[in-house]
């Protein structure tokens, strides 16, 4: 019995057999200058159109997996990529696999160069398309065929290979290599596969058909498992599925403290696929509607489009709560058609509504359809996003008073009450909150940005992840002050970012003030739940005495003893045991 620990990207506990699956070696492509160039740019150009072939057989399934299939076509049809190819080919006389390498090699470094997490992870695409291409010019079946359940194990997964994988017979997910914010981890969240990932030399250890037990929470796998632990995962699987049970009882429940504050409880989606789900956790609302994930989906995603999906949002969620639309928040790591991808530092350049100002266009168009949608509810909320100060939103609102004057002189309906929210992403938008809060109806903390850009830590940065702390004494106080600015001008102030899921940050975030969360559909079940066992008065006497604390690792170590305390009193309401 061997026990392995990796990266757990997607929670599961799976007890099944072994898929092996170890990629031949593609890139070690024999240097040799070519008798022919001719035919051996028939033969890339074959392999490139077998390859896109390939590629548009497929028939994606979500969102993640058509954004995916687009990655690696237009890399394949790019005009830079194929030009140096094939100037490989006939003026440096490579062959078909030399050339393809050794553009590839040009791209990735480049990548490579930005020193950038997020970029770096995307190289893993590009030698997914590069595999590909050599694959076809050497005759080389690319697909995986799963032909039973098991769990798939290899050295690493071409994010097109799960695609085209049968994923009914695939348990979960065992690599080698990749990380927390890999296409391969978003394909696992998509289709909730367990997944661990990083696990070193899994592949070179196992064995095809052994017997294995992981758990995609904890990033544990072990091979051959003995009768005790085969046990001991079965019945932690069956402890899962049992609190899974209990928790999707309690979606008709309001999340509602023993002191009976209620607590309102969002979901955050990025299109009309997230509806269902939201629903079914028993969301109150949308608190962010993620828009700018339409358009990077689908560069022709029209205005006929965007008004039907706003008002399909706005129909469906009308009679459960508010749907927040936050206008695009493109630029960074979200690049649209037409934007500057060459920033030195994108994170901090033109995004958001930077670019929204710029491209008024665009950004016109996108305020016609979400007014067009207030008219089938008013539930319909607008929320900008990474507004740095007064006179940043100033000059929005300005704008879209100008936008409001147009529809009313075309006779666009629209709701004249549509409540105005910004959010509160920039140590600069949270220290003058109280300011902002004179030109808004709410206001939505995304505590993402807002603690990385607080303590100048990069979280996609793998040598200085560890100081990305929510529990800085910088970041709580700057969220009190914040809720205590809104709330003084009679504003409603909410969390949209991760900080908000987490159910451990629950007893600091109620006691801090916030009286709205918002998080993925799936994460409400759990923090629900953790809210009904707490006291909110209990909750802002813990909050104020974290406030004092001198440092991240002290509020962390107290906030552990709290939720320790606090769960160990257990209390039972309407079908929770905790």
């Amino acid at each position: 019995m061997v026990e392995k620990r990796g990266i757990g990207v997607f929670p599961g506990i799976v007890t099944g057999k072994a898929a092996v699956f170890r990629h031949t070696v593609l890139d070690n492509v024999e240097h040799a200058l070519a008798d022919d160039p001719e035919r051996e740019l028939r033969e890339f150009e074959a392999a490139q159109k077998s390859v896109l072939d390939e590629l548009h057989s497929i028939k994606p399934s979500s969102r993640e997996e058509r954004d995916m299939l687009d990655v690696y076509e237009s890399m394949l049809s790019d005009p830079d990529y194929l030009a140096l190819i094939r100037e490989n080919i006939r003026e440096r006389k490579y062959t078909a696999s030399w050339a393809v390498e050794a553009a590839t090699e040009k791209y990735t470094a480049a990548l490579a160069a930005l020193g950038d997490s997020y970029f770096s992870e995307r190289i893993a695409d590009i030698r997914d398309a590069e595999n590909r291409l050599l694959a076809a010019i050497s005759g080389i079946a690319t697909e995986i065929v799963i032909s039973e359940p098991s769990i798939i194990i290899a050295d690493y997964l071409l994010p097109s290979e799960l695609i085209q994988m049968d994923r009914k017979n695939v348990l979960g997910l065992l690599l080698d290599t990749g990380g927390s914010t890999s296409h391969i981890a978003i394909l696992a969240h998509s289709d909730e596969i367990p997944a661990v990932l990083g696990l070193g030399d899994i592949s070179k250890t196992t064995e095809d058909g052994a017997a294995v037990a992981m758990d995609g929470k904890e990033g544990v796998a072990i091979i051959d498992p003995d009768e005790k632990t085969l046990r001991s995962f079965r019945a932690k699987k069956g402890v899962a599925a049992r609190a899974e049970k209990e928790l999707r009882k309690g979606a008709a429940l309001p999340a509602v403290t023993t002191d009976g504050v209620q607590i309102h409880l969002l979901s955050n989606i990025e299109g009309l696929e997230g509806l269902d789900s939201a629903i079914a956790a028993g969301a109150e609302g949308i608190g962010l509607f993620r828009t700018e994930f339409l358009v990077l989906r689908d560069s022709d995603f029209d205005d006929g489009r965007k008004d039907s999906v706003y008002a399909e949002a706005a129909k469906v969620m009308g009679n459960y709560g508010p749907v927040t639309f936050r206008t695009y928040d493109l630029g960074g790591d979200k690049i649209a058609e037409g934007m500057d991808r060459n920033e030195e530092n994108p994170i901090l350049g033109w995004r958001a509504v930077r670019f929204c100002m710029e491209r008024r266009d665009i950004f016109r168009s996108q305020l016609i359809s979400i007014l067009k949608a207030s008219a089938f509810s008013d539930s319909v909320r607008l929320m900008f996003p990474m507004i740095s100060g007064s006179e940043e939103l100033v000059e929005v609102l300005a704008f879209f008073d100008e936008v409001k004057d147009e529809c009313r002189k075309k006779g666009i309906a629209f709701d004249e009450n549509m409540k105005i929210g910004t959010m509160i992403e920039t140590p600069s938008a949270a220290i003058t909150a109280d300011i902002l809060a004179d030109y808004v109806d709410f206001m939505s903390i995304g505590t993402n940005d807002l603690i990385q850009y607080t303590i100048a830590v990069d979280r996609g940065n793998e040598k200085i992840a560890h100081l990305y702390r929510p529990l800085h004494p910088a970041v709580l106080r700057l969220l009190k002050y914040v809720v205590d600015s809104a709330k003084k001008k009679g504003v409603t102030v909410s969390i949209c970012g991760e900080m908000a899921g987490n159910a451990e940050y629950a007893p600091l975030l109620v006691g801090l003030g916030f009286d709205e969360l918002s998080m993925s559909s799936h994460s409400i079940l759990e923090v629900r739940k953790r809210i009904r066992t707490l006291s909110r008065e209990s909750c802002v006497h813990f909050a104020d005495n974290v406030l004092s604390l001198p440092d991240a690792t002290s509020i962390e170590k107290a906030l552990n003893e709290y939720n320790q305390r606090t769960v160990a009193q257990g209390r039972r309401y309407e079908g929770y045991s905790v």
